[in-house]
Parts: structure tokens; C-alpha cells; sequence
């Protein structure tokens, strides 16, 4: 959400790329105790400070239990299920960046060179049957290379009939990316949520997100749009469909994504290449007033996720209103609408 507020690069690209089994490695007992030392540190910013107590008892409870392990995968995983049967809070985790017990964290340029390797959260961009554009993200990219790709993707959809934006799979991220995209949704600017954020001396600050004004203008600002979301949908993913469905601009099919909304805008570091993600934010969205974390954000139209292509697929088909029609484009069109899921098997 904030530039650098939900997920680093490091924990999103190797949560994507990297098997668990990678991330084995030897911990020690003085790296553990010096882990748990840093951790219980950053706990004590927690966003609410009655919560942080609560988890920073259970880290002590669990403290001999932890020690015994000797693999930085085990040990992350063991904390952060305490960390979440105290709190609830599906943020708050610890998480392993790098192969090798040995490296701290990614070098800069191996965070920038795993980001293009993943394409900065592109998965799949598509003209699908009766001239429907299809855009699935797996994250939000931070950075600028982030909103180019935006950028170069809705300039590649901005002649299709209604779009279909596919989170089912995105995890979170936050950023450039998010707000380039909402940006080339609307002509008017799209209210996002806003984040309160607790600083070191407990005091709470407010920082107000807008989308972009991408240059040019908006390249999607009037057609239909369709977000599909899933249980697995989660943080600045739930935060961009939750803003569409305030602001009446798009229709969320799907499941009810999984209720993460409290960022960080400060990674702690835990040292033998581990970390932990200690929120200190909350999102309060202007429109609402309220936010998702721990209610998920509930979709207009509910629908099996395997099903939700398929149902926005059709509900595209049947509002798109081409500018320009031939007899082969109107015969693509009836041919989609009569048989959607047959059109969507020939293009996928």
C-alpha cells in the first residue's frame, strides 16, 4: 500500500520462485537467541500495542521450543504460527530471504533482476474471443518498472470491449503498480484507503494514497471492468478490488479474499538472512469508513474461484459494446456468447 508497505521484493519474489526446501539452511542457537532478540525489539511497534504484548509473551512462551530447531524454515514457521493464533493477524510472520544462511539479505541488484524475472507481477495479458482484454497479476510491483509494465499492458488492452482483472492469485505488494492501474481506470480519481501509521513514540500519523495520473490520460476509464478475487487474494490485492467496489467501478466475482489490511512501512531485520513482517499501519477506507483486515473483501457476484473466469467472461460478452463491428468480429462475439467456456478453453 505505502510505496514500500505491505511486502518487500525480497519476500515477494522468493515466496514466488524459490521452493521451501531452498531455504533450508543450519541455524544456530546464538543466531536463533539473536533472532528472537531482534523480533520481541520490533514487536514492542506493533500497530496495537495490547496485541503486541500478547505476542511478545507468546515468543517468550515458545522460546526453548524454538531454539531446538535448527532449520531457518522450521523455526520462521513456528513463530509466526504463534504470532498469529496471539494477534490473528495474517501480516505479522516471519519469512526467510535468502538461500543461504550466510547472506543476510539480496544484493539491490539481485532484488532487481528477480523483479524482472518475474515480469513485476505479470502473469498472463490477453485479447480474449469477442474482444474482451484479460490482465492477471500475481502482485503489485513497487517500483517504476512496476508501472511501466502497467502502463505498457492497459496500452495493449485499451481497445478491448470490458476488462477482466484476475487477483485470484495475488498475494499483495503495493505501490507504483496498484496505483498506476487504478489510475487508468477513471477519469476521476478513485478514493483509496488511507493508512494510519503508529511511529516509535506510539503516536498515530495519516497518510492519504491517490492513484496515478498517467501520462497521456486514463486508457480505461469508461468500459465495463471485472475483478476476480479468492480466499488467496490478499493485502494490497484486497486493497485495489476493495477500492474499485467503493468507488462502484468494477464487479468483484469470486470468494471472499483472506482479510489482510494491516501494512508495515518498516522491515525488521533478524539476521542469518530472516525477517519478520511486524505491521505498524491500518487501513481506513474514506468512502466506507471501514477496511478488510480479518473480514476479506466479499465479492458482488460469489462464484466458485475455478468458476470466476467463466462467469466474468460472460458478463463481459454481454455488456461489451464494440466500436467498430465486421461480420467476422459479430460472428466471434455470438459464437463467444453462445458458448463462453468453449471460447475461453480455444484461448487459454
Amino acid at each position: 500500500m505505502h510505496r514500500r508497505a505491505l511486502l518487500s521484493l525480497t519476500a515477494v519474489a522468493l515466496v514466488l520462485s524459490t521452493p521451501l526446501a531452498a531455504f533450508a539452511g543450519d541455524l544456530t542457537p546464538a543466531a536463533a537467541e539473536a533472532a528472537l532478540a531482534a523480533l520481541d525489539r520490533g514487536l514492542q511497534g506493533y500497530i496495537d500495542p495490547d496485541k503486541g504484548a500478547r505476542a511478545r509473551a507468546a515468543v517468550r512462551a515458545g522460546r526453548d521450543r524454538y531454539l531446538r530447531l535448527t532449520d531457518r524454515q522450521a523455526f520462521a514457521d513456528a513463530v509466526s504460527a504463534d504470532l498469529l493464533a496471539a494477534t490473528g493477524d495474517l501480516h505479522l510472520k516471519l519469512r526467510v530471504d535468502t538461500t543461504s544462511a550466510a547472506v543476510t539479505a539480496l544484493s539491490p541488484g539481485d532484488e532487481a533482476l528477480l523483479e524482472g524475472r518475474l515480469a513485476h507481477g505479470l502473469m498472463t495479458i490477453r485479447r480474449l474471443p469477442g474482444n474482451i482484454g484479460y490482465l492477471k497479476l500475481r502482485y503489485f510491483a513497487a517500483g517504476e518498472d512496476g508501472r511501466a509494465m502497467i502502463d505498457a499492458a492497459m496500452m495493449l488492452l485499451k481497445d478491448t470491449d470490458a476488462l477482466i482483472i484476475d487477483l485470484r492469485e495475488n498475494t499483495g505488494g503495493g505501490g507504483a503498480s496498484d496505483e498506476e492501474l487504478l489510475g487508468h481506470l477513471s477519469r476521476e480519481p478513485i478514493p483509496m484507503a488511507v493508512i494510519e501509521w503508529r511511529g516509535d513514540d506510539g503516536r498515530f500519523t495519516t497518510m492519504a494514497r491517490r492513484p496515478a495520473s498517467p501520462k497521456g490520460g486514463p486508457l480505461y476509464p469508461d468500459k465495463p471492468v471485472f475483478v476476480l478475487i479468492a480466499q488467496r487474494t490478499f493485502s494490497a490485492a484486497e486493497g485495489f478490488a476493495y477500492d474499485l467496489q467503493a468507488a462502484g467501478r468494477a464487479i468483484l466475482i469470486g470468494e471472499t479474499s483472506r482479510g489482510g489490511g494491516n501494512p508495515s512501512n518498516r522491515p525488521v531485520e533478524l539476521g542469518a538472512g530472516m525477517s519478520a513482517f511486524i505491521p505498524n499501519g491500518r487501513v481506513r477506507h474514506p468512502t466506507t469508513g471501514g477496511g478488510w483486515e480479518g473480514t476479506g473483501v466479499r465479492p458482488d457476484v460469489p462464484t466458485a474461484p475455478d468458476q470466476a473466469l467463466t462467469e466474468a467472461f460472460s458478463r463481459a460478452l454481454a455488456v461489451a459494446k464494440p466500436a467498430v463491428s465486421t461480420p467476422k468480429s459479430e460472428r466471434e462475439l455470438a459464437d463467444a456468447r453462445a458458448d463462453p467456456r468453449a471460447a475461453l478453453d480455444e484461448a487459454l
